[in-house]
């Protein structure tokens, strides 16, 4: 029983560890969006991933654990506003990408 319970606790520091180490290559994206109640939802799009945010009061939205690659950020906005696409947003692995502040046009 006791071996038991010794190699449970391996297994258990063993998974733990492979997600600990995928969560350092993970990447995090980081903007704001003008005016902020312009926008409704933004997205962030890897190939079949997909991730929809809602912005907070001040316009500020952040895509956490990322997988590091090239990803397309789309702003759905409310009308009058016209919607922003970026395109080939390059997210290294590990990091966290600024991209500034978006402003919405009529």
């Amino acid at each position: 029983m006791k071996n038991a319970m010794v190699q449970l606790g391996l297994v258990v520091i063993g998974i733990g560890s492979i997600h600990a180490v995928k969560l350092l290559h993970t990447s995090t994206i980081h903007a704001r969006i003008s005016p902020a109640t312009a926008a409704e939802k933004v997205w962030a799009i890897h190939g079949k991933d997909s991730l929809r945010m809602m912005s907070d009061a001040d316009g500020h939205y952040y895509f956490i654990t990322l997988h590091p690659g090239y990803w397309e950020l789309k702003v759905d906005a409310k009308k009058p506003y016209k919607d922003i696409i970026v395109k080939s947003v390059d997210v290294p692995p590990g990091t966290e990408k600024d991209m500034g502040e978006f402003t919405l046009i009529q």
